[in-house]
Parts: structure tokens; sequence; C-alpha cells
């Protein structure tokens, strides 16, 4: 899994190194970010660590609304990456180096804030389970986005491409609930509901001709009603099921 997602921030950092004015903003990453704002409420001066921080794109965002950001990830490129990303914006945060699975450099409740997106999912439960329990070490709440069971297009994406062996993320074990992980380390679960709705359509390009399948459903969701543009993206299922643990 390591040397598929190095290949990717490989490719970014190319990116960022031959444009000075690039920056990937994309429409998952404002999505995650909103959610999170929404979430927490205000976050000036909050301590906010992302486990698993990949470009560490979202976290400069909280930064530039006045978090105190810490980045770790085990991968050298990804936070390459994401510095390049904070020294555009002249921007402060702490990288750090380590492994999830690993007891992590910090002392109890060092945190206010936990998040990840993307990173549970490459974990078996197990695995799933150990890292939430350190997070609970050191955080007073944990924020996570995982891909959803119930997302349609997703799983008809992933299975394509898995099928075709053009799969490029690696092992995923996608989730119904996060339920049970919270409550084995000791979480509580407040909220929990599936994001990024339209954005699902995206793994459609794994299909013959799903780039032109999937403007068309963009197109016949556009000319719903809210009500009922509502009602059928909550049918298909968010890519990512957004889950909310707080401690006692």
């Amino acid at each position: 899994m390591g040397e598929e997602w190095d290949k990717i921030w490989q490719n970014e950092l190319e990116r960022l190194n031959s444009n000075s004015k690039w920056v990937f903003n994309d429409n998952l990453s404002k999505e995650i970010y909103l959610t999170l704002k929404r979430e927490i409420g205000d976050i000036k001066g909050k301590k906010i660590l992302e486990a698993g921080s990949g470009s560490g794109r979202i976290s400069l965002k909280l930064a530039l609304d006045g978090a105190h950001v810490y980045l770790l990830d085990y991968s050298d490129k990804a936070l390459e990456v994401s510095k390049k990303y904070f020294e555009r914006y002249n921007c402060e945060g702490e990288f750090i180096k380590a492994d999830l699975t690993k007891k992590l450099p910090f002392k109890d409740d060092f945190f206010d804030i936990v998040w990840n997106g993307g990173v549970m999912e490459h974990f078996d439960l197990q695995e799933q389970i150990s890292i939430s329990r350190e997070i609970f070490r050191i955080a007073k709440e944990f924020h996570t986005f995982n891909p959803y069971t119930k997302s349609f297009f997703y799983r008809l994406g992933k299975w394509t491409a898995e099928m075709t062996k053009n799969w490029p993320y690696g092992v995923e074990h996608p989730v119904t609930t996060m339920k049970n992980i919270f409550e084995r380390s000791g979480f509580i679960l407040q909220r929990e509901y599936s994001v990024a709705h339209v954005i699902s359509l995206d793994f459609l390009v794994f299909l013959k001709g799903g780039n032109d399948v999937a403007q068309g459903i963009k197109i016949y969701l556009e000319n719903l009603n809210e009500e009922e543009r509502k009602e059928t993206l909550e049918q298909l299922g968010g890519y990512l099921l957004y889950s909310k643990g707080l401690k006692n």
C-alpha cells in the first residue's frame, strides 16, 4: 500500500514544483473541510491532529482559520507535499512522521481533536480498534471519514476497478458504522451520517462509458426539486461516512 500512495504523492509533488501557482483544491477536500467546520464549531486556538495527513490540504485550511494543527503520516513523500502547501501560504504546522499502529508520541489528552479521512479503511478491524484506542488516549474528540458500504457508485466503481486490476488505492474496508469500533476504544458515537454524495459519481470513471453516465446522472439530479434530490442522494449513499466520537 505504501508504494501505491507514494506514487500518488510524488505526482502531486511534481505538479506543485512545476507550477508555483498550482493549488489542488478539490471538491472532496472542500466537503470534508465544511463538515469539520460545522461539527467542531469555533476552531481558533484548538490543537488539531490529522492522523494520516496525506497532502495536508484540509489541515492547511484549518490552520488558516486559526487552529494549531499537527500533521502525522508514515510517508516522507506525503509530509513533503504537505510542507510545500504550508510554505505556499506562509502557514505554520507541526509535521510528524509516525506509524498509526504504534504508540503515538503525544501525552494523554494532548489534542482537542483528532481527525482523519480516507485512512482507517486501509487497516483491518483489530488495527482500527487499536488506532482508535490510541486516539482516545491523546484526544477529547475523534472525527473520521471512511468509505461507506451503502455508497452504490463507490462500490460499483471499486469493484469494477478491482476486477480489471485498475484500482489504485490499495486494500480498502468500507464501513457501515463506526459505532462498534468507537465503543471498543472508549469513544461514544455522538453523530454519524454520509457525505460526498455527488462526488461518489467520480468512481464511475472505472466503468466503460462511466464519465458519460456520471454526467447524465448529474444533469438529472440538477433537474430535481430540492426534496427529491436530497432523497435520491440519500438512497444512493454518500461516498464517505462521517463519524464523530466523544469521550465521556
